[in-house]
């Protein structure tokens, strides 16, 4: 007993910085955990190899120095562990860590602090939970028990994270949530750098906004800026549209977005889609733009419209419905019961008129119609007339390509029921030549008239009657009497038609012949 007592007392009096120096004979290879505080307690039968360390306790290890109330030191071990209030750590310059509660093996090098909240500070940025493990070899922190990261006007939530301090690159797993004062994210898992404010999307992840939302698996977004890219199934809504490309870029504050690959545009209350491989849009200026296989679909009650061109451009009004719709360059469009090839192509949709300008050619059925412009008006999704201005022309195959009716003047109006054709007006300088057969097909012989104005009526798109007004002339002519029986300017342009939604893309065009 008496031995005991006097090696207590021994270790009293001694000046506390000598301390190191007795906890240090054992023969490591890792340095020792310096130690200093006001007073030492030492009771080798309650805590043998411990020495506990009470007010303003000061404790440091290759570089790293720690404060605290009380802490207990683990001789063997080379370990200690420290409580207080007052507690924290600076692993270095710029990282310190708080808390209530410290264990710090100086052979791992490895500080694990718990109890309330713990907070680890890295020049502007604080990562707040209840227990984190710090490796100070690899310089990462590491919690599991939910985590928050405040980085300039972002916080970041996860219930895993990894702060590599010395990159300053912080990864969140499960249930990651990044808010910033424009936009919420939530996410699997997300890399945020603190010096570049740049998060990286590594997983499933919704982008939430007052204007729009944005889904993808892979991407990156740039708190500082806005700038931000989306890959992986990546998608952008906002109140009735949808943008999804393999890749979007995105410029929030400029309100510029780039979208390549597989690019797809729906409108859900406009009935329409919109492909291509590269497009552009700016929602407050109300236009996108796109090329690279760029198609417009019109969806219709019965069928839908396919158009292709070179270039294409869309303008929305505030709300963001669709205004207009251009099409320009080699433009072709296909529809089960109507196909055509133009220059240039624009849809106004407040007046439901498509505009057709540049060697404008159309077919339905076995016929063929053409005109220098053509304005084709749609009601209730289907087409309701036609508008065929100077040098309107129909002809149609009647026998293999042979042998033609034809129609031309110089304007000229169809009127449609059902998407078929139920009469033709047309409006000075009449011409016409038509096969006349009976019900069986035998050719009775060939009409050829010429009239002020004319009306054709159809039935089943084939010509049922024709009606001539002012200046009409004409004869019933036996076929041996007329040898190729063709109006001037005749031209059959079977071979550009589009025979489905795939031969909308092909490249030839059609370029009329000047007088």
């Amino acid at each position: 007993m008496m031995r005991k007592i006097v090696f207590f007392i021994v270790i009293l009096v001694c000046p506390i910085s000598f301390v190191p120096y007795l906890l240090g004979q054992e023969n490591t290879s890792a340095k020792k955990i310096e130690c200093t505080a006001q007073r030492l307690v030492y009771d080798a039968e309650i805590k043998p190899n411990v020495q506990i360390l009470y007010g303003n306790v000061e404790f440091s290890h290759e570089g790293a120095i720690g404060y605290c109330d009380t802490a207990y030191f683990h001789e063997k071990q080379n370990l200690i562990e420290a409580f207080g209030k007052n507690l924290n750590i600076h692993i270095n310059d710029s990282v310190i860590l708080f808390g209530n509660h410290l264990i710090y093996n100086g052979n791992t090098k490895q500080a694990v602090i718990t109890k309330d909240t713990v907070v680890l500070t890295n020049g502007n940025t604080s990562l707040y939970t209840d227990k984190l493990i710090y490796d100070r070899i690899a310089d990462v922190g590491f919690y599991n028990t939910h985590g928050r990261l405040v980085s300039g006007n972002s916080t970041l939530e996860s219930v895993q994270g990894w702060y590599y301090t010395q990159t300053s690159e912080v990864y969140f797993k499960d249930s990651v949530v990044l808010t910033t004062p424009q936009y919420v994210v939530h996410s699997d898992t997300l890399m945020y750098n603190t010096q570049s404010e740049i998060a990286y999307f590594l997983g499933p992840t919704l982008i939430q906004s007052e204007d729009n939302f944005i889904t993808c698996e892979y991407g990156w977004y740039n708190t500082f800026n806005n700038v931000c890219q989306f890959e992986k199934h990546a998608k952008l809504y906002n109140h009735t549209q949808c943008l999804q490309a393999d890749t979007i870029w995105f410029d929030r504050d400029n309100d510029m977005g780039i979208a390549r690959r597989n690019v797809l545009i729906s409108d859900s209350t406009q009935n329409t889609l919109f492909s291509g491989h590269y497009a552009e849009y700016q929602q407050q200026k109300g236009y996108a733009y796109l090329i690279d296989s760029a198609v417009a679909v019109l969806i219709e009650n019965n069928d839908s419209l396919f158009v292709h061109g070179q270039e294409m451009w869309l303008a929305f009004d505030t709300a963001q419905e669709i205004q207009s719709i251009q099409a320009y360059y080699n433009v072709r469009f296909f529809r089960e019961d109507l196909q055509g090839v133009c220059d240039s192509l624009a849809y106004d949709a407040l007046d439901s008129v498509i505009y057709l300008i540049g060697n404008p050619v159309l077919w339905s059925d076995k016929n063929q119609m053409k005109a220098d412009t053509v304005k084709l008006y749609i009601k209730n999704q289907e087409i309701s007339n036609m508008q065929f201005i100077m040098n309107a022309s129909i002809f149609a195959d009647v026998f293999e390509q042979e042998k033609f009716n034809q129609i031309k003047g110089i304007n000229m109006w169809l009127d449609f029921q059902n998407n078929k054709i139920q009469q033709v007006f047309i409006d000075a300088n009449a011409e016409c030549i038509y096969y006349v057969q009976e019900d069986n097909g035998d050719l009775v012989g060939i009409q050829k008239s010429t009239s002020s104005q004319m009306r054709i009526f159809f039935e089943d798109n084939q010509v049922s009657m024709i009606r001539m007004y002012k200046n009409v002339k004409g004869n019933m002519y036996p076929e041996n009497e007329l040898t190729l029986p063709l109006l001037s300017n005749f031209i059959w342009l079977a071979d550009f038609r589009p025979i489905n939604k795939s031969d909308i893309f092909r490249e030839d065009r059609y370029q009329a012949v000047k007088d």
